[in-house]
């Protein structure tokens, strides 16, 4: 009950900050386009003040249904880091997704013959 009463508090207090409380606030967005059957997320993020909500997952949720609704076959996240161990990539590991390595910024064939 304790934590309940320490988040209420929080909250009550960004509220405040805001002016009022049944004021409509953005706490996360995704921009994304079309292109082909692919959507193409070109931005993500979130206000770090509310992160508690992990709005961010709903988010990309919303995205992946927009995308598929308009026949997208793929939703293409972005990129991750080279590491794979960092927060981002544990992120976005959460929405099972397929990581295409590439060299640079193009798919260059070994032995283009095969």
């Amino acid at each position: 009950m304790q934590s309940v009463n320490k988040d209420i508090n929080e909250y009550k207090k960004l509220f405040d900050e805001f002016g009022q409380e049944d004021k409509e606030i953005a706490i996360a967005g995704i921009l994304s386009i079309q292109y082909g059957n692919t959507c193409e997320m070109l931005y993500a993020g979130m206000d770090e003040r509310f992160k508690k909500f992990m709005s961010q997952y709903k988010e990309y949720v919303e995205n992946f249904n927009w995308a598929f609704d308009r026949g997208c076959l793929w939703s293409n996240m972005g990129g991750v880091e080279g590491s794979l161990d960092d927060g981002l990539t544990k992120f976005k590991d959460n929405f099972n997704p397929t990581i295409n390595e590439m060299i640079g910024e193009f798919d260059i064939p070994v032995y283009p013959f095969m």
